[in-house]
């Protein structure tokens, strides 16, 4: 029931109705996602909580930046039809030697989120563990930043949930 207090607290922010009956909305539907998850909260330990913020946060701004800019590439490509794109589709190695499934979300989120790409399917492979097949509007500017940008999204997320 803890576990859910913060979900509840993200609820009222993301909503901006900051009232008890939507504070209380959000607090049923955290403990719902939280039941539904089967989240214990094994990932979260007090002892690194800090480190664990700072890498919430850092990803926050990681993500947001870029969101903005992909943003913006994307509006410059659509308002400019001169500009040539090139849609393709690439493999991007999770580049977790775990194979958590929560990790693969959230990175496949992550991904997904930027303008411009998105995650169509996961593959399993024996040698290289699990890729994630990335479509991308203009594999030129895409795909060489892919695995670049997974390290940095991994090395946060990993962070986040406590992983050393």
């Amino acid at each position: 029931m803890i576990l859910a207090l913060p979900l509840a607290v993200g609820w009222t922010i993301y909503t901006a109705q900051p009232t008890p009956g939507n504070f209380l909305l959000g607090y049923v539907f955290s403990v719902s996602v939280v039941i539904a998850t089967g989240h214990r909260g094994d990932s979260l330990r007090y002892k690194s909580a800090p480190r664990q913020l700072t890498n919430l946060v850092a990803y926050t701004v990681f993500l947001a930046s870029e969101v903005l800019f992909s943003g913006l590439k994307v509006s410059r490509v659509i308002l400019t039809p001169s500009l040539p794109i090139n849609p393709g589709i690439s493999l991007v190695n999770t580049q977790d030697s775990t194979e958590n499934q929560l990790i693969s979300a959230i990175s496949a989120h992550g991904i997904t989120i930027t303008p411009g790409e998105l995650v169509v399917d996961f593959e399993e492979t024996d040698e290289a563990g699990i890729k994630m097949i990335v479509h991308s509007l203009n594999m030129d500017t895409s795909a060489p930043n892919l695995e670049r940008e997974q390290a940095m999204r991994l090395e946060r997320i990993r962070g986040i949930l406590g992983h050393d």
